[in-house]
């Protein structure tokens, strides 16, 4: 009996991958489609290439690359157990190194933040705080509604989140000692407004205060995140986009839903329904986020183009500005499994988890 065809959405939606990473792996020769209309270009699927697409869908979500997915799918049934074995030793040696390193840190004894004192121009700094203020929780009681300042190797990092994502910008500083300051959004708000009158502003970060141009702001003391440690041990990403920053806006201003899928294609990406055409590299991949974060996320970058950098369907989204290297902002993706806000995650130098702040190992 002859069987059905199905059109590449409705394959898509019975075997979970999206129809962009239906043509990539199509293209890659790893998933052919059952026939092609040679006047549209349109892909048909038969229901017995299911069994094939669900096995490559597992295996990416499994991390193996397509040489290895070609090995395990087309070779005898040795090659399979074979490749499946080396990727498996893989990740349990990489598993075990990075076990091994958050065991060493978390059994050392980290000195406390000292003070310091640093020269710097005073709007850039403000500018900086505003920028990223907007990642801050917003609920005063969490330890997480503030900017931090993070003095190291010569800059300053300005940092907010709300767990869910976050905003980074740097800012090169004089010498100084390496330290940090939590600061509350309010005091951030006043510590601007008088930034903004010195062109060159001297901060002083201590334990207790900050001082700004000679005037002292109290300083809140929480365990916040330590987000170099977050950003040192994020995967690479595989996908690369640079996309016109306002139509990326304006797709998703017109999504209409709390969530949305981002999927990847080949001449750009579509947000929901809409498409966005930009530059891609190594397309195939699809995630869903969250509609407000990704609005904000987008919204602090500057510059007419952005660049999104993607990993996997459940790490971390990064969003950059060519025009302004030293911005980052982090949003996770929601589990669709769930249906929920994955939380960003992060090592602490001291190993104390916020009891308020579930996700979150904090400094």
């Amino acid at each position: 009996m002859e069987q059905p065809l199905l059109t590449i959405g409705a394959f898509a939606r019975a075997v979970g991958l999206a129809p962009s990473a239906l043509r990539y792996y199509d293209e890659c020769g790893l998933l052919r489609p059952a026939e092609v209309d040679e006047a549209t270009g349109y892909r048909y699927y038969t229901p017995d290439l299911a069994r094939r697409a669900q096995a490559v869908a597992q295996m990416r979500d499994a991390g193996l690359s397509i040489e290895a997915m070609r090995t395990a799918l087309d070779g005898t049934a040795a090659d399979r157990r074979r490749v499946l074995r080396e990727v498996l030793a893989e990740q349990e040696a990489a598993a075990a190194r990075r076990t091994a390193v958050l065991e060493e840190l978390l059994a050392d004894d980290f000195p406390a933040p000292t003070a310091t004192a640093l020269t710097l121009g005073g709007p850039e700094l403000a500018a900086a705080i505003r920028q990223v203020r907007a990642a801050a929780d917003t609920d005063p009681t969490s330890p997480l509604a503030g900017v931090l300042l993070d003095v190291a190797r010569g800059s300053v990092d300005v940092v907010a989140t709300n767990r869910y994502w976050m905003a980074v910008r740097t800012v090169a500083v004089s010498p100084a000692d390496d330290a940090r300051a939590v600061i509350s959004l309010p005091t951030a708000a006043r510590v601007c407004d008088l930034l903004d009158r010195h062109e060159n502003a001297t901060v002083d970060l201590g334990q207790e205060d900050i001082a700004v141009a000679g005037r002292r702001f109290p300083v809140r003391r929480v365990a916040y995140p330590a987000h170099r440690m977050l950003l040192a041990g994020l995967p690479s990403a595989s996908t690369r986009l640079v996309l016109p920053r306002a139509d990326l806006v304006d797709a998703i201003d017109r999504v209409g839903h709390a969530e949305f899928d981002l999927e990847v294609a080949a001449d750009g990406i579509r947000i929901g329904e809409h498409e966005v055409a930009g530059v891609v590299e190594s397309p195939g991949i699809s995630l869903r986020l969250g509609t407000a974060l990704a609005r904000r996320a987008v919204a602090c970058a500057l510059g007419p183009e952005v660049v999104v950098r993607l990993a996997s369907q459940t790490g971390p989204v990064r969003v950059t500005s060519p025009y302004q290297p030293g911005f980052l902002a982090l949003l996770m993706p929601i589990a669709r499994s769930r249906s929920r806000l994955r939380p960003l995650g992060t090592v602490s130098a001291s190993g104390q988890r916020a009891p308020d702040c579930p996700g979150w190992v904090t400094r």
